[in-house]
């Protein structure tokens, strides 16, 4: 991996937890990457931000479990980044998941929802394996991202804003009628946010 590809894993990587001053590592964004090797990426992060992470499964456990541990690490004083998911995630990653990742697909650039474009930041398949490559094989047009006129999920994704602070956020967009990615569904940032205020 070159260093830009890698500064663009990061990027993506981080904005994961950045919002709440801490890393908390779910696999929910980046499945694959954190299974690889999550010291490659999020120790780097750690360092830069001097904030601690940890990575965590999905069950309540598991989440109550890397609250805990971030909680620990910002009393003590000493951000780290914890495993607090071990009977899936090895700090050495998976060998065979990561050959495969590795001989299947490169890094190339990706649009996130609310954060526009971000090298490196995507995987599509080699072109060795280009034949089981769908975009390749059907017609299909994946029309541009557009943000909706007035949204600031990127904002809120990055810690810029809270929710509150983006001009839809409780009147023209809701849960019931989500303007923005944000609102869509129940993890997003600005649904947790309008649910628990």
């Amino acid at each position: 991996m070159t260093k830009s590809e890698g500064k663009g894993k990061r990027v993506v990587l981080w904005v994961v937890g950045i919002i709440a001053g801490v890393l908390l590592l779910a696999l929910v964004v980046i499945n694959v990457y954190v299974r690889v090797a999550y010291h490659t990426y999020y120790s780097e992060a750690q360092r830069e931000f001097n904030i601690p992470g940890v990575v965590t499964g999905f069950e309540p456990v598991d989440i109550l479990t890397g609250i805990d541990r971030l909680v620990e690490m910002i009393i003590s004083g000493t951000p780290a980044v914890e495993n607090a998911y071990p009977r899936s995630v090895r700090d050495a990653g998976n060998p065979v998941a990561r050959s495969i990742a590795e001989k299947v697909f490169e890094p190339c650039s990706a649009t996130w929802r609310g954060l526009g474009e971000i090298a490196h930041s995507g995987l599509r398949i080699r072109e060795d394996y280009a034949r089981y490559d769908a975009r390749r094989r059907f017609a299909v047009e994946v029309e541009p991202t557009r943000e909706p006129h007035g949204c600031r999920c990127g904002d809120v994704l990055r810690g810029v804003i809270a929710p509150t602070q983006c001009p839809l956020f409780g009147r023209a967009c809701t849960p019931e009628h989500p303007v923005g990615p944000c609102m869509v569904s129940s993890e997003g940032s600005c649904a947790a946010y309008f649910r628990y205020r």
